[in-house]
């Protein structure tokens, strides 16, 4: 249990990072994009809303089954409505701090139901990069780095917007 208390610790450094970062954006930089093939702070907090939440069904279910396939790819349809602008573009930043709220608190209740045999627990992904990886994977890789990535990407993205500005 011990790795999963890290791991959540570093989860809640994150996203007590991004809803700092949050609390002190104003709104039109939130939505705005450094380029075109870039996300706005807008898309990314709520990439990261849906992206935790699916990771957390995936160790429900594995709980539950196992030896079941797990993941997705880059196309998932799921992921790919996270940042669609119509999604995006009522987000303010006040909903995406308590959106990070809500997933503290979730993050913190699935990590407390997994035990050390979970965390070993192989199986296949339909992912071919995670194939073979244990759900300690899904908690550390997909989960907790993910997230301090995300926020390490929305403090390059305010720099570039701002220095556009």
């Amino acid at each position: 249990m011990n790795i999963l208390i890290a791991e959540l610790d570093r989860f809640q450094l994150a996203t007590k990072n991004m809803k700092e970062l949050l609390s002190e954006i104003d709104e039109d930089i939130f939505h705005k994009k450094p380029s075109e093939k870039e996300w706005s702070v807008a898309q990314i907090a709520s990439h990261v809303k849906e992206a935790i939440l699916f990771w957390l069904d995936d160790i429900r279910a594995l709980q539950i089954v196992p030896e079941a396939k797990w993941g997705r790819n880059m196309e998932h349809v799921r992921r790919l409505a996270a940042v669609a602008d119509r999604v995006t573009e009522n987000l303010t930043p006040k909903m995406a701090i308590k959106n990070l709220d809500g997933l503290d608190e979730v993050v913190t209740h699935i990590f407390t139901t997994i035990t050390e045999d979970q965390l070993k627990t192989i199986t296949n992904s339909y992912n071919p990069n995670f194939d073979g990886k244990p759900l300690s994977f899904i908690v550390e890789h997909l989960i907790v780095t993910h997230a301090e990535g995300h926020y390490d990407q929305m403090v390059r993205h305010l720099a570039k917007v701002k220095a556009s500005h």
